[in-house]
């Protein structure tokens, strides 16, 4: 008995140790409130996951604590792109995306795209302090393709920065527990 208890320990204690997830203080979702039937209705949605950016030579940036999360109402969302950066070097910025148009799918999922899209970027006020968020368009998005799937997120869009050149995103995460 003895015997089996310490063997159920070892086994407790080597899957903590292997939740990488849990020693970061990170719960993900198992399904997604905030979507009924194809309709965006409740809280935000805050997703976390890997955002994988390619520039125009083809080098690679990845950041794997991509973090975006997901307003709105009945027909539009705004997406926020939290201390977001297409390149190694990059300034992190947080942007959004505001009022794109969603369609509706089954149950906790939709989707959205567009051709282009002129985001906002969080700015410190010239006066009284503060930020608010400005248009930016010289880091205006193309081909803008998106979908919520229960408690997945996938987005992709080309961003041409002039003089820095043209990166092609693409974010893929996992919707995190209310706290």
């Amino acid at each position: 008995m003895l015997k089996k208890l310490l063997m159920m320990s070892l086994a407790a204690l080597a899957l903590a140790a292997c939740n990488d997830d849990a020693d970061e203080g990170i719960q993900y979702a198992t399904s997604n409130p905030s979507i009924v039937d194809g309709v965006f209705t409740s809280d935000n949605m805050h997703f976390y996951g890997t955002a994988k950016v390619t520039d125009s030579e083809g080098n690679v940036f990845t950041d794997p604590e991509a973090w975006f999360e997901f307003a709105g109402d009945r027909e539009t969302l705004v997406i926020y792109m939290h201390q977001t950066r297409f390149a190694e070097k990059m300034p992190q910025l947080d942007m959004r995306i505001y009022r794109i148009p969603y369609t509706g799918g089954e149950g906790a999922s939709l989707s959205f795209s567009s051709e282009s899209l002129i985001p906002q970027v969080r700015l410190p006020n010239q006066v009284g302090g503060g930020y608010s968020y400005q248009d930016m368009p010289s880091y205006t998005l193309t081909e803008v393709e998106g979908a919520i799937d229960e408690i997945v997120c996938r987005m992709s869009f080309t961003c041409d920065v002039p003089k820095l050149g043209t990166y092609r995103m693409e974010y893929e995460g996992r919707l995190l527990v209310k706290k």
